[in-house]
């Protein structure tokens, strides 16, 4: 297939779209029309941006920009403004991705680097307000409306939040794995209002679907599915045992706050992660075991988002080592 004028085709970048299309599709039903809309806004804004820095060379927009686009827009809560949603997506792709030279030289995940932007300024918002996601029962839900059941910004807890603040116990696994998590949980004698959490990472069920996809593909370093998730288990099992308290069960670990979407789609980032097969092992190793500890013991629920910028920081010293260590056992 040759290549448009205006687009870099990738055949891998539209694999890993069609990977995303079933969880961004639940998005819509469990949030409303809104979730296309910040969808379409993401993509406009990171192609333009993009555009403005190739345009006077003759460049054209890579694939991958869309994939960092979506990627960027269902780990938005979709109570976010608009403008918001702007200034983090031409954050993510002027400062994550161009400043580095473009496509295949960032350092860092462009998505993640706009998140954290958005975090660290606009911090009410990216933590503290949350919108109830549909349940099964109120089909057809989101299909039909604009924002489900017109509901406007809550200030209530995501599930990750929740298990924090001592609801853990209480929220059901069942809701957590298919993303339908919506309602009123007691603890501690309170009542705390459970919203769905961000865009994509609300159904764990159809994220692993299409992360499984991707592994299938190739598109996706097994080696790196699978040193994420079985160190977050084993890691998040071990910490639940020895200091019981702060440390939620590996269970709920692994359906709270988008440690799907990211072991998926985030770790295995074929630009920012490690190249080396054993490298591999210890990059998603690290990940994990960061994730966990910045989740569980620090004033960031987001333990995920910071972790994978640090597997991004540190991963071609991860690379250089192992190649090291090998040019000095042929030696």
């Amino acid at each position: 297939m040759r290549d448009s004028p205006l687009f870099l085709k990738q055949s891998a970048m539209r694999k890993v779209v069609w990977a995303l299309g079933p969880a961004w599709l639940a998005s819509l039903f469990f949030y409303g029309w809104i979730s296309v809309f910040m969808t379409a806004l993401s993509i406009a804004t990171c192609a333009v941006t993009e555009w403005l820095f190739v345009r006077k060379k003759g460049g054209r927009i890579s694939e991958a920009v869309f994939v960092t686009a979506i990627l960027y827009a269902m780990i938005l809560p979709p109570t976010l403004p608009f403008y918001m949603l702007v200034l983090g997506a031409l954050f993510a792709v002027a400062f994550g991705k161009m400043a580095f030279g473009g496509f295949g030289a960032n350092v860092f995940n462009p998505a993640m680097v706009g998140r954290a932007f958005l975090y660290i300024t606009f911090p009410v918002y990216m933590t503290g307000r949350w919108m109830p996601a549909a349940r099964f029962s109120d089909f057809p839900a989101g299909f039909t409306a604009w924002r489900f059941n017109g509901m406007e910004a809550l200030t209530s807890a995501t599930p990750i939040h929740a298990i924090q603040e001592g609801a853990g116990k209480s929220l059901p696994l069942l809701k957590l794995l298919t993303g339908s998590i919506n309602g009123r949980f007691e603890s501690l004698g309170q009542t705390l209002m459970i919203g769905g959490g961000s865009l994509g990472e609300s159904s764990a069920v159809l994220l692993t679907l299409g992360g499984l996809f991707l592994v299938y593909q190739k598109v996706a370093k097994w080696r790196l599915v699978l040193s994420f998730f079985a160190a977050h288990v084993i890691f998040q099992a071990a910490l639940h045992c020895l200091c019981h308290g702060p440390v939620q069960d590996p269970l709920t670990g692994l359906l709270t706050g988008g440690t799907i979407l990211g072991g998926f789609f985030m770790v295995t980032d074929p630009v920012s992660a490690v190249r080396t097969e054993k490298a591999q092992w210890l990059y998603g190793s690290f990940i994990a075991v960061m994730a966990v500890i910045i989740r569980s013991f620090s004033l960031f629920s987001s333990g995920l988002m910071f972790a994978i910028l640090l597997g991004n920081m540190f991963g071609p010293l991860m690379d250089l080592g192992i190649r090291s260590l090998g040019k000095g056992r042929k030696r």
